[in-house]
């Protein structure tokens, strides 16, 4: 039967509908597409362990009785219907009024750059609003931007976190108008002369990002990176010394029999094993499988290569808009919110808990709960025939396209994605050649910030005390094939290589192959509707929830 237990944005399991009857592992091999190999080894099913092998609380992943329905007992949820996805009041706004709406908390806490806090801290405590980030303000002179004075800055942070956009401050040339409102972004208007220029505010080093150091190795084995901030000398060896995250603990590598019959399938997971052993000094990693949404990861990657230079030639982004994320913006805040708001209501299913969290496995040899990373690759989660257009649509209307060019756009990048072979069927197009929708988004996070934005976590996304912290387990030498985690997928991390560094394999060969010109074509596609260097500008400020970050170029939109 179908299960919603790893249902997390694109998170509902594999489905054994048309498999029942059939030993255990016939079931996920027929549910995945795949047949049992013919070498799997006698007695064992082509998943490739034994269920003796695996302890009792386990089994349930293995059949047809979901894990999470023998837990909880109640009917299982939809799979996803991207509901996560919807147009923002941010979209028909002007650009600077998601930061009057969700200020940052070191511009509540009125942390102007190289200062102290000025103002009393948000009532709400949280990761993004309590640490060493703060804040400056710059404005267009005829001789480029110039930062503003403190005392000017700090009226200005003073009023938004007050909830004004539109005010006074006294500036040294006297009196000065501030608004937000403008569709043209934020503006400082001299009240005498009628002259306004352009403002922007930039963010100085988020907190989180500050805690995964400044240093950004080229390898995990340069000099560099064995003295970054990350970690001592003698933990990146150990770390190297434990290998590859899916292949400790000895833990089996049998679940890869099911791939073998696709030449395709074994080379990507080659490649995605060779990159774990590369980086495992450094980096924990986690698996977030997906189909229908590709489309969406596909977009939000090739604007945040267009407006933030964002390396879409090596993966998607899952998640593009920061302000999205001003309630929940690291795991603490999502359990908090899973505890008094969604384990009552539909869980890791409700739509703003998939706003900010994907689901993961922790191995490329999972044997579960509800999904193994081998069976899902080729098909991902995908299971409702509907069309999404209007879900794209609405995100490139979070992304201030022109609502004039909005269908239009959206159509042709449907027309794209068929002709270099994403399956596109939910939106109004054509399917994948092959067949094979599924993808398989490899994500490394640096070792000391797993905990600050994710979680191990149970069928439905309660949390899994047996492996909490996920950093600790991650961090041994534990056999990781067997439990999920949620990642909290906040844009402001996952842009910075200093803390997530992403790669993707599809099931679809030609998609496969042709995703790098792809998402040239998308980026050179999406470049001129958002308009001049100035609009561009605009547009990523909107994204980044109202600012810019401090090491955002202008040359980056040029």
């Amino acid at each position: 039967s179908a299960s919603g237990g790893h249902g997390a944005a694109e998170g509902g399991a594999w489905t054994s509908h048309d498999a029942r009857g059939m030993p255990d592992g016939q079931q996920a091999a027929a549910a995945a597409g795949l047949h049992p190999s013919p070498t799997a080894p006698p007695g064992r099913s082509s998943r490739g362990y034994m269920a003796s092998e695996v302890p009792p609380r386990r089994r349930s992943s293995l059949g047809s009785v979901a894990e999470a329905a023998v837990e909880d007992e109640e009917p299982l949820v939809e799979p996803d219907s991207l509901d996560w996805v919807s147009p923002t009041n941010q979209a028909h706004d002007a650009p600077g009024m998601s930061l009057v709406r969700n200020p940052p908390g070191w511009l509540r806490k009125g942390r102007v750059s190289g200062e102290g806090s000025t103002l009393e801290p948000p009532a709400q405590q949280r990761l993004f609003g309590s640490g060493t980030g703060s804040g400056h303000v710059q404005v267009q002179f005829e001789d480029g931007w110039r930062d503003s004075p403190t005392d000017e800055v700090r009226q200005i942070f003073e009023n938004i976190a007050s909830g004004r956009s539109k005010f006074s401050i006294t500036t040294q040339r006297g009196a000065s108008v501030v608004d937000l409102e403008g569709p043209m972004g934020p503006m400082q208007t001299d009240p005498v002369s009628k002259k306004s220029r352009p403002m922007r505010i930039r963010e100085v080093e988020s907190e989180i990002e500050s805690l995964a150091g400044s240093a950004e190795p080229t390898s995990p084995t340069s000099p560099k990176a064995l003295m970054s901030p990350s970690g001592s000398h003698e933990t990146l060896e150990l770390q190297k010394g434990y290998g590859p995250q899916s292949r400790r603990g000895h833990a089996s590598q049998l679940q890869l029999e099911v791939i073998q019959n696709s030449p395709h399938a074994v080379k990507c997971f080659e490649e995605l094993f060779r990159n774990e052993e590369q980086y495992c000094g450094e980096w924990a990693v986690l698996y977030h499988s997906y189909s229908f949404a590709a489309l969406i990861y596909e977009v939000h990657a090739a604007v945040a290569k267009v407006l933030f230079g964002f390396p879409s030639h090596r993966s998607p982004l899952p998640r593009l808009l920061v302000s999205e994320f001003a309630k929940t913006p690291d795991a603490t805040s999502l359990l908090r919110r899973y505890t008094a708001e969604f384990a009552s209501n539909k869980r890791d299913h409700h739509p703003e808990y998939r706003k900010v969290a994907i689901s993961a496995m922790c191995s490329l040899v999972s044997l579960g709960p509800e999904a193994s990373t081998p069976i899902v690759f080729m098909h991902g989660y995908s299971e409702k025939d509907v069309s999404f257009t209007g879900v794209l649509e609405d995100l490139l209307q979070s992304c201030l396209v022109p609502k004039g060019k909005v269908k239009k756009l959206a159509k042709s990048i449907v027309t794209l994605c068929e002709g270099h072979g994403l399956d596109v069927a939910q939106f109004g197009g054509k399917p994948c050649e092959s067949g094979k929708s599924g993808h398989l988004l490899q994500i490394f996070i640096k070792r000391r910030l797993v905990d600050d934005i994710a979680y191990a976590a149970k069928p439905y996304g309660r949390l899994d005390e047996e492996r909490h912290p996920l950093s600790q387990w991650l961090d041994g030498d534990n056999c990781t094939n067997h439990g999920q985690a949620r990642i909290v997928a906040n844009p402001k991390i996952f842009l910075s290589e200093r803390c997530i560094k992403m790669f993707v394999a599809s099931a679809d060969p030609k998609f496969h192959g042709n995703r790098e010109r792809f998402q040239d074509e998308l980026a050179k596609m999406l470049r001129p509707i958002f308009g001049d260097s100035a609009a561009k500008e605009r547009v990523a400020a909107t994204i980044y929830g109202g600012v810019l970050p401090d090491w955002w170029k202008d040359d980056m939109v040029h």
